[in-house]
């Protein structure tokens, strides 16, 4: 399946990478990368001295209750011609199906970790106005791992 199986999160990073497709499973939440995502120079399987970009890759997040009520999404829609913005929280299911459909893309932005909950500030991308708004996804996670078969040294940070 993939080379690269890789549990310790601090030599990944997954900003500014986005996932176009997302599956949940026996209590595991993945995200596909068609892009791939950041390994940081010491990783162990980076030859590099560089950040660079994996291929087509993947991240599974086991959820700590194995259940999707440990997943929250959140989406902020700004008010026109304001400062305000509205939060709106988002059935993860209904969310997950947005992304495999092709209405949304998420972007990773930050990770702010707190015990076993992670909370994930990201962009949703689609392809009509406003083409992208914030979003908060926050994951109760027992375990993760991110999965890759190549690392692409001409993409680097």
């Amino acid at each position: 399946m993939y080379k690269y199986n890789y549990v310790d999160d601090e030599q990944i990073s997954l900003h500014d990478c986005r996932a176009n497709k997302i599956e949940y499973k026996d209590g595991v939440l993945s995200f596909f990368f068609p892009e791939g995502f950041w390994v940081t120079p010491s990783h162990p399987a980076n030859e590099s001295e560089n950040m660079v970009l994996t291929g087509s890759s993947r991240v599974d997040f086991e959820l700590i209750r194995d259940d999707l009520e440990d997943c929250s999404v959140d989406i902020f829609r700004h008010i026109p011609r304001s400062l305000t913005y509205i939060r709106s929280s988002r059935d993860i299911k209904l969310f997950i199906d947005d992304v495999n459909s092709g209405k949304y893309e998420v972007e990773f932005i930050t990770k702010y970790v707190a015990y076993h909950a992670t909370l994930f500030r990201c962009w949703v991308w689609m392809k009509k106005r406003p083409y992208h708004r914030e979003c908060d996804m926050e994951i109760d996670i027992k375990k993760v791992t991110y999965r890759w078969n190549v690392l692409r040294y001409d993409h680097y940070w």
